[in-house]
């Protein structure tokens, strides 16, 4: 038995599995306690230990031979969780050593670690003391006190130059120099045959910094003759040499270390830069692109010297510098060829040849390193595409740029599709600019082409069909360039969806057509063709894209069909006679696509536009044929109506049935709301009714159709009404209350089980109760005879059919005219005997008071027996 045991809980002696917690009890293992407490464990398995070396035979048993040696501690067998979990068994408690007290008791970071899932159980016995947890990782101490020494003697040099430099004289300096820079040499090289790597890395690091401290306090001070070069001469040389010493004392140093070290990769990349920069600094008054060009060859010479070291780090390290004046470089002639645009700075005066050197650059590299040759083709590309734009583009007009950059982008695109290595790669990136470019062009064209939309949409009807479209929305160009750019887009589109990266869509076609689509609409703007023209070819070119989803030749998104649509409907109007049959074609045109898609999400959005400009086309031409008044809405309900009825009962509308019929819908509503004469607005509802109801009864599935049906004939009721002058209010409410007697009669004969309240009360209510103001008003007149005649018709129906509420609406009513009737007579006559005859009537109830209960519930109970 083991006391401390790391895959017990100490506790409740529960297992644990790496847990910074007992699963079982809660007990926290990283705590203050449990490390101590892991601690006096361990001192008990030692103490055990070494008193079962002093073994006592038990009594009756032969003693046991003492073991020769300790035998090796097996490893106990893998723990299995109890079945059953137990509670902790209690315990005396013990007393708790203090770590101050006891210095025996180290305290451990955490609790004894936990063997990882899957290992094997550490073996019984006393426990081998832990490592520690960092050794061998991340810095040791020498290493950092190396990093600190290293540190200190640079800064102690600086210093030294800095502060105590001028109070010595010119030997004493020299002689400082060399000394230092001897000491720090032989110290590097005794460390480096030790071998010690940290140390070399350390001592070279500062050997380099103080030779280059020294460097340029020697030319400072003028000695050996180097005060005569300049600040960028300086620069190169000690870049040179500090190159070529880092070299050195890599080559040197590496069958000592067996390694290249750091410090002197390091050292050659910043021997490199302080090159490079000097070198552009020779030329003050050499532009920034020749000397960002110098420098990227000084540092390409000084990269290639280093290759016959093969010193891997340093190598890395000079192509990452390279690399790095590579683009400035690169960057440096872009922008000198942009700020000299014209063709006599760039050639003339030179201003181009950086970005001509550079192009070239880029296609050695390109041939030299295979591993950026990608980029490299890319940027030679992009250096030939801007020595052939920027001057078109400053010497020439917007026309040859244009055609310039369509040039490129169907050429560079095309050339994209010849191959799949790197060179065609390099190539196909090098494009992106170009074809980035046209797509910029037909962008430029696409907000001019929404310009005129916007135009044509603020000011409709406003023009003739054969006017042509606004053209203060476009600018003025030459008109032969549009096709060239659209022709352009379409064969860029067409090469690049040919290109290897995009295999997994290469639908040359299809881009091909969605080009032609967007630049169609943009070419009609731009060419300001007539508004009928404009609409006309848009028009055509939806139908051809129909036809060739049709034949199955290109699988032409549908939307682009819906696109053409609405632009010729925007274009179209500006004139009223052409805005009204594109609006008709173009939505048949989009119905037609809705009703033929299948599996398209997108053709219910179809089928809702279609059917708004079939509706829209039909009021533009109603309204153009100059007919009476109120025809417009009247015939675009009648239409509405007629594509609700084809929606519901067509079988070819079935897939977008419900959308058109919401969409005619919608228009009908509209239709419906238009202002008109009160005869006007009776007529068109009453066609929206009778049609309504016509449909509920013949379509499947719409037989709730009959209450807006209803509705809409009880809107053209009231209109006629209005319209014909009556006054009395019986006009508008009592046929709408027959009519609602009528249908509530026919369902309470039908359903027996339905109350008379829900099935006559809407109609006992229009019948009769507008009319009860004006008849209690006048209780002698002829409404109040009317009234109460009809009244007792209806309270005689209830009772004799058992009906409650024609029974109570008869009696309420007759009760409430019979009291009306009676008052000017009552108020007529004396008080006293209004009096009497009120006391006689209230005494002959208290006499009979109890019959008078008895028939009440009887009269109660009668009417709650009827239905």
């Amino acid at each position: 038995m083991r006391f401390a045991d790391p895959r017990s809980c100490p506790d409740c002696r529960g297992v644990l599995d790496g847990q910074p917690a007992c699963p079982r009890c809660g007990l926290d293992l990283t705590s203050m306690e449990a490390r101590q407490l892991w601690q006096v464990l361990l001192q008990a398995d030692d103490l055990l230990a070494r008193a079962g070396q002093h073994r006592l035979a038990p009594v009756g048993q032969p003693p046991a031979p003492q073991p020769q040696a300790p035998a090796q501690p097996q490893a106990p067998a893998q723990p299995q969780a109890p079945a059953q979990p137990q509670a902790p068994e209690p315990r005396a408690p013990q007393p708790q050593a203090s770590p101050a007290a006891d210095p025996f008791v180290a305290v451990p970071p955490t609790w004894q670690p936990y063997p990882a899932r899957g290992s094997a159980p550490p073996a019984e016995g006393p426990p081998a003391a832990a490592p520690p947890r960092d050794a061998g990782r991340g810095w040791s101490v020498g290493t950092i006190l190396l990093v600190l020494g290293a540190f200190g003697l640079v800064a102690a040099g600086i210093i030294f130059v800095t502060r105590s430099w001028e109070d010595l004289g010119l030997a004493a300096r020299t002689l400082v120099l060399l000394g230092v820079t001897a000491v720090i040499g032989a110290l590097g090289v005794w460390v480096t045959r030790r071998p010690l790597r940290a140390s070399a890395e350390a001592v070279w690091s500062v050997f380099l910094a103080l030779l280059t401290l020294d460097f340029f306090a020697a030319r400072h001070e003028d000695l050996a003759g180097i005060g005569s070069l300049s600040v960028a001469g300086g620069w190169v040389v000690w870049g040179i040499v500090a190159l070529a010493l880092s070299t050195a004392i890599a080559v040197w140093a590496r069958p000592h270390v067996n390694t290249v070290l750091i410090a002197t990769a390091v050292a050659s990349s910043v021997a490199i830069t302080i090159a490079g920069i000097g070198a552009g600094g020779l030329g003050d008054d050499w532009d920034f692109a020749w000397r960002a060009v110098i420098a990227l060859i000084v540092t390409g010479v000084l990269a290639l010297a280093t290759r016959p070291a093969k010193l891997p780090p340093t190598t890395l390290a000079a192509r990452a510098v390279v690399a790095v004046f590579f683009v400035a470089a690169y960057v440096a002639a872009f922008v000198a060829v942009i700020d000299h645009p014209s063709p006599d700075e760039l050639a003339g005066s030179g201003h181009g040849a950086p970005m001509l050197l550079m192009g070239a650059a880029a296609v050695v590299i390109a041939w030299l390193v295979p591993v950026v040759r990608i980029p490299a083709v890319a940027l030679a590309v992009l250096a030939a595409c801007a020595l052939v734009v920027v001057p078109v583009a400053d010497a020439g007009t917007t026309e040859s740029t244009w055609l310039v950059l369509a040039v490129l982008a169907v050429a560079l695109s095309a050339v994209g599709t010849r191959g799949v290595d790197d060179w065609m790669r390099g190539v196909r990136l090098g494009a992106v600019p170009a074809v980035a470019g046209i797509a910029v062009v037909h962008i430029a064209l696409v907000a001019e082409l929404f310009a005129t939309m916007g135009n044509s949409l603020g000011a409709p009807w406003e023009v003739a069909g054969d006017a042509r479209l606004d053209p203060g929305a476009v600018a003025d160009r030459a008109a032969w360039i549009v096709p060239v750019v659209l022709v352009a887009l379409v064969a860029t589109a067409w090469f690049v969806a040919r290109w290897p990266e995009l295999s997994a869509a290469r639908q040359a076609l299809a881009a091909a057509v969605v080009a032609l689509a967007i630049g169609g609409a943009d070419a009609v703007a731009a060419l300001k063709w007539p508004v009928w023209a404009a609409a006309l070819s848009l028009l055509v070119l939806a139908a051809g894209l129909v036809v060739a989803r049709l034949r199955t030749r290109v699988a032409a998104p549908t939307v682009l069909v819906a696109w053409l649509a609405l632009v010729a409907a925007s274009l179209a109007s500006a004139s009223q006679g052409v805005s009204a049959a594109t609006w008709l074609l173009g939505g048949l045109l989009l119905v037609m696509v809705a009703l033929l898609s299948t599996g398209d999400q997108l053709r219910h959005a179809h089928a809702v536009i279609g059917t708004g400009l079939v509706l829209g086309g039909t009021a533009a031409l109603v309204d153009l044929l100059d007919v009476a008044d109120g025809s417009v809405p009247l015939l675009v309900a009648a239409v509405a109506l007629a594509l609700m009825a084809a929606a519901q009962l067509a079988p070819a509308f079935r897939p977008v049935g419900p959308t058109v019929e919401i969409a005619a819908a919608v228009g009908l509503g509209i239709a419906l709301l238009t202002p008109g004469t009160s005869g006007q607005v009776s007529v068109r509802w009453t066609i929206a009714g009778v049609g309504l109801i016509a449909l509920s009864f013949v379509a499947a599935g719409r037989r709730w159709l009959v209450w807006p049906g209803l509705a809409a004939l009880v809107v053209a009721y009231l209109g006629l009404i209005v319209d014909s002058g009556f006054s009395f209010v019986e006009a508008y409410t009592l046929p709408l209350g027959a009519a609602g007697l009528a249908a509530g009669t026919f369902a309470a004969v039908k359903k027996p089980e339905i109350s008379t309240w829900a099935v006559l009360g809407p109609g006992l209510a229009l019948a009769l109760l507008p009319s009860v103001p004006q008849a209690l008003a006048e209780p002698t007149g002829l409404r109040a005879l009317l009234l109460g005649a009809a009244a007792l018709v209806v309270l005689a129906i209830g009772v004799r059919l058992g009906w409650q509420a024609p029974f109570v609406a008869g009696v309420t009513i007759l009760t409430l005219l019979v009291l009306f009737n009676i008052g000017p007579y009552a108020n007529a006559a004396p008080r006293v005997v209004l009096i009497a005859v009120v006391s006689a009537v209230l005494l002959a109830v208290g006499i009979t008071w109890e019959d008078r209960v008895r028939d009440g519930r009887r009269i109660v109970a009668y009417v709650r027996s009827m239905r």
